[in-house]
């Protein structure tokens, strides 16, 4: 009875809210662990907002805003005892589906007063406010579930092919009707009655090449489609055998279009020629099954070092990450980072502070206080016990939401590029931290000099350039790859190699001098300007199809431990060096330049190119930076090359007027209205505009409610942003400490694993899976941490 009077007394002290019919209450997790209703006591639910923590935070909580009231809240699971008449056993109970023998959660529920967390009060039905609020806390389901349940997410990490350009192929109608079975190459001499084609256009059968399927195993194949190819320009082929109902199985290849395809129109083009899909089974595997056969079993075997026996390992720093769909990207980047030590003291050391000052209310949804809840979680060893198996591992599935905010790619479940996750993470890192508070990627920020000289005058042009990922672009290094024996295709390279090709000198054809008018081009150096505590390279292994799709070259990187970089660094301009003068027309600041012309203009800019040209160029290549630098150099002598640039009055970015029509087909696409429009007025196409989204979505300005208009509030420019940044600076030598590999034919498929040196020892951390590494795949990886070596 005495306490009951103190529940009261708590009540009335303003400790307690009854909860409102939309109220949302977290049951599932601790708002500052992972800890959850299974652990040693369960959860606290303050019952002044309805936010759950576990013991240790729930006084910690208490200590820090005087709300003592909580509804200690507890699940265990039990066998289920059979019942004649079917009814539960217990009336606050959950029910799940398992394996024989059945279980349930059964629940308990009772009233704790901080600090007398062991004093517990059952008889809750004598305080019916508080009776009432306990069953709706039994009933509801929870704020964490409903957010998982209105995402919007759809996992989804299969190779994504483009639509064929031919779906409305001519097809001759030349009478030609083939059998359903006992098919046989047509080519003269040949008759292989496997690995066969069928072009769509004619119906002609043709053998394809050969392809390795296994170590020291090909197909059979003399390559008579390619050779038929090449003499009709027929370009759209299927692979026979792969032909079935289920048309998303079949193979189709496009010659000219260099890919795998989709057909939309495939059945009817079959059915031309006699092909009834509904009549056929597949009878052989698609290239791109044999490809992932040879390739991606090999690749992967050797990252996830399948088949090894591999001893785990437990403790602070060895926590497992479990995928929340396609989030292996995710949970390797994470592994890395708290390798590193700014990220240490930022979200693990001043974790509790960060959390204690971030609004209860805002707290799930926080960038920073997500972030310090799982690094904090990583490094405590809490959930990394090799006594406690049932629960190691956490799901940093809030984190995942709140670092991609509204981002289209990010926010998804599909697979992700790592290295594109990686800068898109660090500038979120650096928008939430606060002047007074430490920027943990300034720990691996680092800046270059470009040095840009005209060969007519000697005159130089330096500009400096922010970088977080050294790139080192393997597919220009194509004349020093080194076949490997007996391999197809497969090459290796060496990492002073790959290093010394970024940083030489290039000579930039058909630059023309602003100065004497002389067309004797230009070379552009680059070199670093400051030399981070950490630094991150990637092994560009990945080259564009003729239709900018990307794949995966087979190339092993022969990889420096410990690497020095002293050679590279640079000093900027030199007495002696007399500078190149800017522009004498420079461009005007037109404010309807879409953005993405801007930033590709941007980069021919400091390639030591002319303003105008710059923005020309990259106006005419549709804010493609390659095809712009193609451009350009195909258009040196174009007389108004470099006459101020004016956005055409044509374009609806000049008019300031969007095509309706072109909004609806954006808005099809899940995009709203106000997305639409303002990407069309960036881009001057819908293809344009909806790559355009992809890539800049965070810096669309927000839809105001009156009048339905962009907000003119403005946000810091990437200038000033940059400005704000710091960058570290000392010794050039560096340390291996860690390596992500992907196994995949492209960087947004496929799987991440992380390698990570730990006291001494490589570890592989793959998702939940953590353990000692026996052969830690150096050759293979895409991205490389390096520690400086002081």
């Amino acid at each position: 009875m005495d306490f009951e009077l103190t529940v009261r007394n708590a009540m009335e002290a303003g400790n307690f809210e009854k909860p409102t019919p939309d109220q949302k209450i977290f049951k599932d997790q601790c708002a500052y662990c992972f800890k959850d209703p299974h652990y040693k006591d369960g959860l606290f639910i303050n019952l002044k907002n309805y936010h759950a923590f576990c013991r240790e935070h729930a006084e910690i909580y208490a200590n820090h805003t005087g709300n003592t009231l909580f509804v200690q809240y507890s699940s265990k699971k039990v066998v289920v005892e059979e019942r004649v008449d079917g009814e539960p056993t217990s009336k606050m109970t959950k029910l799940t589906i398992d394996a024989d023998p059945k279980y349930e959660f059964e629940d308990k529920y009772s009233v704790v007063i901080h600090p007398n967390y062991n004093q517990q009060f059952n008889n809750v039905q004598s305080v019916e406010d508080i009776a009432e609020a306990i069953q709706t806390i039994a009933n509801c389901t929870s704020a964490e579930r409903l957010a998982l349940l209105s995402s919007t997410s759809n996992a989804w990490d299969a190779d994504i092919k483009l639509i064929t350009k031919h779906a409305n192929l001519d097809q001759q109608d030349n009478g030609k009707r083939l059998a359903l079975s006992g098919w046989r190459c047509e080519a003269e001499d040949c008759g292989l009655d496997e690995n066969l084609w069928v072009n769509l256009t004619d119906g002609a059968i043709r053998c394809g090449r050969s392809q390795f399927v296994a170590e020291g195993q090909k197909t059979n194949g003399n390559g008579h489609m390619q050779e038929y190819f090449a003499a009709t320009g027929y370009p759209l082929v299927v692979k026979l055998g792969t032909i079935s109902s289920n048309l998303e199985s079949v193979d189709v290849y496009s010659y000219d279009e260099d890919d795998a395809v989709i057909d939309p129109n495939l059945e009817k083009h079959l059915i031309h020629f006699g092909l009834d899909p509904a009549k056929l089974e597949k009878t052989a595997k698609s290239t791109l099954e044999m490809e992932l056969d040879m390739n991606e079993k090999w690749e992967w075997a050797k990252c996830t070092e399948d088949g090894a026996v591999l001893e785990p390992v437990y403790g602070p720093g060895y926590t497992g990450l479990i995928n929340t769909g396609s989030s292996c990207y995710l949970n390797s980047v994470l592994q890395a980072l708290i390798e590193v030590k700014s990220f240490r003291t930022r979200y693990s050391d001043g974790a509790l502070e960060t959390l204690l000052n971030c609004p209860i209310d805002t707290i799930h949804n926080d960038f920073n206080a997500q972030f310090a809840k799982v690094v904090l979680a990583m490094l405590s060893g809490d959930y990394s016990s090799e006594t406690d198996p049932t629960h190691n591992n956490i799901k940093p599935l809030q984190f995942k939401r709140v670092a991609a905010g509204n981002h289209p790619e990010f926010s998804t479940a599909k697979q992700q590029d790592v290295e594109e996750y990686i800068r898109f993470l660090f500038e979120k890192i650096s928008t939430n931290s606060k002047n007074e508070v430490i920027d943990p990627t300034d720990s691996l920020r680092f800046q270059t000099w470009n040095r840009f000289e005209d060969v007519a005058t000697q005159k130089v042009r330096y500009t400096e350039q922010e970088e977080v990922i050294l790139r080192l672009p393997i597919p220009e290094l194509q004349a020093v790859l080194q076949p490997i024996p007996d391999t197809e295709g497969r090459f290796s390279v060496d990492m002073n190699v790959a290093i010394r090709s970024f940083f030489d000198t290039q000579f930039v054809d058909g630059y023309k001098s602003p100065i004497t008018g002389e067309q004797k081009g230009a070379t552009n150096t680059v070199s670093m300007k400051t030399f981070p505590d950490y630094l991150l390279f990637q092994v560009s292994k990945f080259a564009y199809t003729n239709q900018g799709v990307q794949k995966k070259l087979d190339v092993e990187f022969e990889v420096i431990e410990d690497l020095d970089l002293s050679a590279y660094r640079g000093h900027g301009k030199k007495e002696n060096e007399e500078s190149l003068p800017e522009e004498t027309q420079p461009v005007p600041a037109v404010p309807e330049i879409p953005a993405s012309v801007r930033a590709v203009a941007g980069e021919l800019i400091m390639m030591g190119f002319g303003e105008n040209s710059c923005y020309r160029a990259a106006y005419y290549s549709n804010g493609n930076a390659e095809v712009a630098t193609n451009w350009l150099m195909e258009h040196t002598e174009d007389s108004d090359i470099n006459d101020p640039f004016v956005m055409p009055s044509g374009t609806p970015s000049a008019r300031g007027e969007v095509d309706p029509a072109l909004v609806a087909s954006i808005v099809e696409m899940g995009f709203t209205a106000h997305q639409a429009k303002y990407a069309l007025k960036q881009a001057p196409n819908v293809t344009e505009a909806v790559d355009w989204l992809f890539t800049n979505m965070d810096s669309i300005p927000l839809e105001t409610a009156a009048t339905g208009t962009s907000s003119d509030a403005p946000e810091p420019s990437a200038t000033e942003a940059a400005n704000q940044k710091t960058f570290k600076d000392g010794s050039e030598k560096y340390k291996l400490i860690g390596m992500i590999s992907h196994m995949g034919s492209r960087p947004d498929s496929g799987h991440y694993v992380a390698h990570m040196l730990k006291d001494g020892k490589w570890v592989l951390f793959n998702d939940e899976k953590v353990a000692l590494s026996q052969d830690p795949p150096k050759k293979l990886a895409y991205i490389y941490l390096y520690k400086r070596v002081d």
